[in-house]
């Protein structure tokens, strides 16, 4: 099963798990705005229930489920501050419920949670690994590290064999771009393809570490062993860049005649900002080995091409 599975992450997690031959359970809400769609997973031939997770008719999926991989929830960081109440029932209410669901009717279903490494807030040291502590500064950080930490209760207090992954910021095909609410990387893609000027906030040097989604979706996979059950995990790229460095990278890649340019920072954003970021993933890598493959220049290449190639997503909303 994916929860969230025609979105951006759990659409690639599902072409890659059709691919390996899996019989695959898709269940997504469709909340507007999020990027949800069932062009995600066009020609695939999967089962999709549109409903939220903690809607009980996911019970009758869940109980014939091997592996879950609960990626359903709300990633807007702007969105949380202006509809706190719809980003905790998103990422934190309705995961409670699905729990519930799950503990009554499949509760050794191996189980792999997302949530993000905007938990950590501004960070005091770098690169940030698990045992920094949790400040969030947005709702969105605090409703995700409730559900992560949800997720864990489970795992412990009813031996649920659970793990949560803390995403670092994650780029590429079937992400939606006609928002300027869901991170800076698909805004920066669709300026870039469509011969815009990037606008960066602040002077470019703001440094993030990027992963392709496909890396993502290796380490979701690989966070399925038995030995990560009961842990949070990081997911992220050992390697940062500037924000300038990111858009210079996206403009050569789509030869954008808009270039980048400097603006100040909106009020709104600036007062969740957290800084420069870079992830450690020694737990993850050290455990299951798993590590990012993709080079940023060659993601950025392989992104820009799958929206030449599709340009529904310069369009969709």
């Amino acid at each position: 099963m994916v929860t969230g599975g025609l979105g951006f992450i759990g659409s690639n997690l599902t072409h890659a798990l059709v691919a390996a031959v899996a019989s695959v359970a898709v269940i997504d809400a469709l909340v507007p705005g999020h990027g949800g769609s069932d062009h995600n997973i066009a020609g695939l031939d999967v089962d999709v229930l549109r409903c939220e997770i903690g809607d009980p008719a996911v019970r009758d999926v869940l109980r014939d489920a091997d592996v879950v991989f609960n990626l359903a929830g709300q990633v807007s960081h702007i969105d949380s501050m202006d509809d706190p109440l719809l980003d905790l029932h998103l990422n934190a209410t309705t995961h409670a419920a699905f729990l519930e669901h799950l503990r009554a009717v499949n509760p050794t279903a191996r189980v792999v949670h997302t949530s993000t490494r905007q938990v950590y807030g501004v960070p005091t040291t770098t690169p940030v690994a698990e045992d920094h502590p949790a400040h969030p500064v947005d709702v969105n950080g605090v409703a995700k590290l409730a559900g992560e930490q949800l997720h864990i209760v489970y795992a412990n207090a009813h031996s649920m064999p659970i793990t949560s992954l803390r995403l670092t910021n994650v780029y590429g095909p079937r992400q939606r771009l006609t928002s300027d609410r869901l991170g800076f990387l698909p805004v920066f893609f669709r300026m870039a393809l469509l011969d815009q000027p990037i606008r960066i906030f602040g002077d470019g040097t703001q440094r993030r570490d990027c992963l392709h989604v496909s890396d993502v979706v290796d380490a979701i996979v690989a966070a399925t062993d038995d030995r990560l059950a009961g842990q949070v995990l990081n997911v992220g790229s050992p390697r940062d860049e500037s924000l300038g460095s990111i858009a210079k990278l996206i403009v050569d890649a789509t030869g954008s005649t808009g270039g980048f340019t400097f603006v100040p920072w909106p009020p709104e954003q600036q007062r969740i900002d957290i800084g420069s970021f870079r992830t450690d993933s020694t737990r993850l890598s050290s455990a299951v080995g798993w590590q990012a493959k993709i080079d940023l220049t060659d993601g950025v290449a392989d992104t820009v091409d799958f929206y030449r190639g599709d340009p529904w997503y310069l369009s969709s909303t």
